[in-house]
């Protein structure tokens, strides 16, 4: 019989719109991941936060609890904390919750960093760390069997900065859908999002964080406007419709940017798809990525990225093949890069290397890699 395996993912609900608010990329891994697991026929617990609207549509397998309480947890979570073999436990947050109330000793313990408030730090010098999250993270390192990195950098911080035990440690990586990210028509992906045909159109795909660095991408659109460029800067997510949102719309208004700009919000996985593919460019202005999951689904739709070298977009990305890296990130430079390829189109040819660069990243592949490592 099938392992009961247990996900925790306090921080956001893979039902909760990505792209708003604190959900994203990381509700986008622990879905796939429990899809996996149900394919795979595991018996599963999906442990999280209780939220407005969830639109969850997992099969009967998957024993859903949304917590009133991450500081009281019910007696339906008691009854799943007795019935776990494997804890697999997503960010800081869940980490915490978990060592506070996962007490079965004879469970397998595994936590999925997703990312470290210090490599922040180290890739942005005057990002303020919080230095409560960091003793909690080092903390975990006395309560799981095995902590997940997703990239070389982050390892090496987890051994030096934070002291965890290397035999501890298991290397893994997110991943995409090939069958919801994948190459159409330019033409019908802009007909469908109602994008002029004629327009020179660009993609941010993010939430409104700092890290993210959607400010990066309109600054390049200021430029653009200077030097008559009129690019149409496409923003899939961006917390429309919040506080900040509507906020940032008003200043774009006062700088003549609005027309520039086009709010897609909250899109499901398969409008993304159709985002992608209307674009020319992606631009992912990142200043502290983990790993870069845009930058995948980008190249998996055959749309040029260009992309900060944060993270891992330099082992997905061919320059002047399937994009270009910037290592100073400055508008500037983004603007300049965008130019290039607008002037010469004919530098990025999306070769079978650069596809062959990406498969290794497809989800079945990556769980069934990463379940064979800790089981």
């Amino acid at each position: 019989m099938k392992k009961t395996v247990t996900v925790v993912s306090t921080h956001s609900c893979p039902g909760e719109k990505v792209g708003i608010g604190k959900t994203g990329g990381l509700a986008i891994y622990v879905k796939n991941l429990i899809n996996f697991l149900q394919n795979n026929n595991y018996q599963i617990n999906f442990v999280t936060k209780k939220h407005s609207i969830c639109d969850l549509d997992f099969s009967n397998k998957v024993n859903i609890l949304h917590l009133d309480s991450l500081t009281n947890p019910n007696l339906e979570f008691q009854k799943i904390s007795k019935n776990t073999d494997i804890l697999i436990s997503n960010y800081w947050t869940s980490g915490i919750f978990s060592k506070t109330f996962f007490n079965n000793r004879n469970i397998l313990k595994v936590n999925i960093s997703h990312t470290l408030e210090y490599w922040k730090k180290i890739q942005i010098s005057n990002y303020k760390i919080d230095k409560h999250r960091i003793e909690e993270e080092k903390l975990l390192k006395n309560y799981f069997d095995y902590t997940v990195y997703f990239s070389k950098e982050e390892r090496d911080i987890l051994l030096s900065y934070y002291g965890y035990d290397e035999s501890k440690l298991i290397f893994s990586t997110p991943g995409y859908d090939q069958k919801i990210f994948f190459p159409i028509s330019k033409a019908y992906s802009r007909k469908k999002l109602n994008i002029n045909n004629d327009q020179k159109t660009l993609l941010f795909v993010g939430r409104l964080d700092y890290l993210k660095g959607l400010d990066i991408a309109i600054e390049t659109i200021e430029i653009s406007k200077k030097h008559s460029s009129f690019y149409k800067l496409l923003i899939a997510g961006g917390d429309l419709g919040s506080n900040e949102q509507e906020k940032l719309n008003l200043m774009l208004k006062k700088n003549n940017l609005d027309q520039h700009i086009h709010w897609l919000g909250s899109l499901t996985q398969e409008k993304l798809n159709l985002a992608y593919n209307s674009a020319d460019i992606v631009v992912v202005s990142s200043r502290s990525e983990t790993f870069g999951l845009v930058c995948l689904e980008s190249i998996a739709t055959k749309t040029p990225v260009i992309a900060s070298d944060v993270g891992r977009m330099k082992d997905m990305i061919i320059n002047y093949d399937s994009g270009v890296l910037i290592s100073n990130i400055e508008p500037i430079k983004f603007y300049n890069k965008i130019e290039e390829y607008f002037n010469n189109k004919y530098l990025f040819k999306f070769s079978e290397e650069s596809l062959e660069k990406i498969k290794n990243f497809k989800w079945e592949s990556v769980f069934d890699q990463l379940l064979s490592k800790i089981i």
